[in-house]
């Protein structure tokens, strides 16, 4: 595989995450213009939570891109049943939850959605990298090096992702109700896509 291929697999791989970090970046600028004059702002630095959030989505691809790569092709028949309905489930609840919220006048007060809590944020990584363990298996029966697409898939993860939440940031045309049903609308859509990818190869 050449390193343009390379650029061009990690830059696929990142475009899941990439959309829910536009999102995240969009739901925090909307919260934050909603807020009432003189009020305090809840919310923590966005820099650090954008490194936060770029890293566990690299890591978790990291992690899945290794385990495909030594456990094999042969293990894909055990998992290749339920992997994707594992990500549906996941991104689908997830999307729900931040539409529900969206109506919750509480929840739209006080922080952007559940994303940037750890528990729904591995939860997200989780899902976003299950495309990667078929990648890791793929590049097992080739001569690609996985130390470089080790290195090569994450960074260009993060690049994006940090990208996409500071684009997001920028966005202050949209209510908080309205950011939070396109979130959680994107989420269920990604869960789709997800599903009919593995299940009618579409």
């Amino acid at each position: 595989m050449s390193f343009l291929s390379l650029i061009l697999l990690s830059i696929a791989l990142s475009l899941d995450c990439f959309a829910i970090c536009l999102i995240f970046g969009a739901q925090r600028a909307a919260l934050k213009a909603a807020l009432k004059p003189g009020a305090e702002d809840p919310f923590p630095p966005l820099k650090w939570e954008a490194i936060k959030i770029a890293f566990i989505f690299a890591a978790f691809h990291i992690l899945m891109i290794c385990a495909g790569w030594f456990l094999g092709y042969s293990f894909m028949k055990y998992i290749d049943i339920f992997d994707h309905w594992i990500a549906f489930g996941l991104l689908a609840g997830i999307g729900i939850k931040m539409i529900l919220d969206g109506y919750n006048e509480s929840e739209r007060r006080t922080r952007v959605h559940s994303m940037n809590q750890w528990g729904t944020l591995l939860l997200l990584g989780l899902a976003t990298s299950i495309d990667a363990f078929a990648v890791g298996i793929s590049l097992s029966l080739s001569s690609v090096s996985l130390l470089k697409t080790c290195i090569c898939v994450p960074s260009v993860l993060i690049i994006l992702t940090l990208l996409a939440i500071y684009l997001g940031s920028k966005a202050k045309m949209f209510s908080p109700k309205a950011i939070h049903l396109i979130g959680g609308l994107l989420l269920i859509g990604i869960g789709i896509r997800i599903l009919l990818q593995h299940e009618f190869g579409l």
